[in-house]
């Protein structure tokens, strides 16, 4: 991916912990697993110093804009700091944390965007996704009874659906022949047997 820095294009991973287009937007370790933080906005950062308790140490109320942590020297300077702060909490602390914050704190509605990264049974099993419908059972005529992840969007007029997840190559081929290509069945037998299709 291709990103654009203060003065010359980047390229950057797909994701990770460094993201030239804003800091703080990372994933970040904890005492039981990982969160995300996501402060677009130089409150939101300064809410999460707020929030751990390092509003003086790390002067937060003296940062002016976000341009200087956008820098890579900045950005690796200061993870291992976040880093260091979010490992002495579990994911379900920072996410009270950072909800109380919004509730209470120094810049209240503001605060930091705080997420767990859940296993992939983890979301399986959450209720908002369930409700929404995301994970569906699905018979497939191929690989048979499966789990699959349908469209986040909800749309009453045309509802999710899934006809199939994933077809071999060629699995449609006889269909199209025979109903877009008008090869009759004796047609595309005979083209079978000469080893053309």
């Amino acid at each position: 991916m291709l990103g654009y820095g203060i003065r010359e294009p980047i390229v950057n991973e797909r994701f990770g912990n460094l993201d030239t287009a804003g800091w703080l937007y990372c994933f970040a370790p904890t005492k039981d697993g990982a969160v995300f933080l996501g402060g677009l906005r130089l409150e939101m950062w300064q809410a999460f110093a707020d929030i751990v308790g390092k509003w003086d140490e790390w002067g937060a109320a003296n940062w002016t804009d976000l341009m200087t942590f956008m820098k890579k020297e900045e950005q690796l300077k200061w993870a291992p700091l976040v880093f260091a702060e979010t490992r002495k909490y579990t994911n379900d602390e920072l996410v009270s944390m950072s909800v109380e914050y919004a509730k209470k704190g120094r810049l209240a509605p503001i605060t930091t965007v705080v997420a767990p990264v859940c296993s992939p049974q983890e979301t399986m099993k959450d209720a908002n996704w369930l409700e929404r419908g995301i994970f569906t059972p699905v018979k497939d005529p191929v690989y048979g009874e499966l789990v699959v992840a349908q469209a986040q969007h909800k749309m009453t007029g045309t509802p999710v659906r899934t006809k199939w997840v994933c077809r071999p190559v060629g699995y449609d081929n006889e269909h199209i022949y025979l109903k877009y290509m008008g090869f009759g069945p004796s047609r595309l037998k005979k083209l079978k047997e000469a080893g053309i299709i």
